[in-house]
């Protein structure tokens, strides 16, 4: 009877060790087959990340940001160090707790009905819509560099012909028809046209009479839904074309545009944010018709080392 048992023991014990063995096989063979991942991420879409700047594959690396633009604070404009002069619209800004909790703020910029650019106001007598401001964010002049905010505009909003939409600037941050020469700046402020259409909307000394229209409509802007750009600019090396701009939308690359020139001189640098929104255009059929509202957060900068470089 003894000898029955211990057979049966001996049996049993072969019997997982077997088991084992063929598990261990077959695991190792869907590993190599990729049919077993446990390390792999959720294929479900990443949440919004506050605070974070993106690198030129629009992955997350928060070691690369020089700076992230707070708003929950009272004096948040000092902290981004923002130029008064050419300031205008502040009445039109508001910072709000988020209520979903993605931000610690949010900035809300409002455009009356009616209103379109400060020339429209001026000559017609519209309400002022929007705001516009220039930030230096408190960091060295940098040959390239790369914005990242969140923008969500409101359901109602109209996209009617176009309007302007955050960017990078340099030297003294040109607009307005003003043609910059090769030394006193340049900007490359983003626009939303007819539909929401997206475009970089730059002030180069290449543009004639306007800004220079770079990738109109390679993306588009929904109401409703926050959207991420980011928008890198290196600058060329002076005399010799080689400067460029980049943009994701969403973290799929939308545009990249090489050949540009910025400057013609070496001391020329990107300087910061140009915080550029309202509609238009420089005639009221750029106005909107509704009071509407766009909302942003999550403003960075982080560095772009140029493949240029040593």
């Amino acid at each position: 009877m003894n000898r029955f048992f211990t057979r049966k023991a001996i049996a049993r014990t072969l019997l997982l060790v077997l088991t084992a063995l063929v598990t261990i096989v077959v695991g190792c063979n869907d590993l190599r087959s990729g049919a077993i991942a446990p390390s792999q991420p959720s294929s479900s879409p990443a949440p919004l990340t506050s605070a974070a700047s993106r690198n030129r594959d629009g992955a997350d690396n928060e070691t690369s940001s020089l700076w992230v633009g707070h708003l929950a604070e009272q004096n948040w404009m000092t902290d981004w160090r923002v130029r008064h002069e050419g300031s205008w619209g502040l009445e039109n800004l508001e910072t709000l707790p988020d209520p979903e909790h993605r931000f610690d703020s949010i900035l809300r910029v409002h455009y009356p009905a009616g209103s379109a650019s400060p020339t429209v106001a001026r000559e017609s007598g519209a309400p002022l819509g929007g705001a516009q401001f220039l930030a230096e964010l408190g960091i060295q002049p940098q040959t390239a560099l790369k914005l990242s905010y969140y923008i969500r505009f409101s359901e109602n909003f109209d996209f009617v012909k176009g309007g302007k939409l955050p960017g990078l600037f340099g030297g003294d941050g040109p607009s307005g028809g003003r043609i910059p020469n090769g030394v006193d700046g340049f900007s490359t402020r983003l626009m939303w046209r007819r539909q929401g259409d997206g475009e970089v909307y730059a002030y180069l000394p290449t543009s004639q009479i306007h800004g220079t229209s770079l990738g109109r409509g390679e993306w588009r802007f929904r109401r409703g839904v926050w959207q991420h750009i980011q928008e890198e600019v290196i600058l060329n090396d002076p005399g010799i074309n080689n400067g460029e701009v980049r943009v994701w939308f969403n973290g799929e690359q939308v545009l990249d545009k090489e050949g540009l020139i910025f400057r013609n001189v070496d001391s020329l640098r990107i300087n910061g944010l140009f915080f550029s929104t309202f509609f238009g255009g420089g005639d009221p059929t750029w106005a909107t018709p509704q009071a509407v509202y766009a909302d942003f957060a999550d403003f960075s900068v982080s560095a772009v080392p140029s493949e240029r470089e040593s």
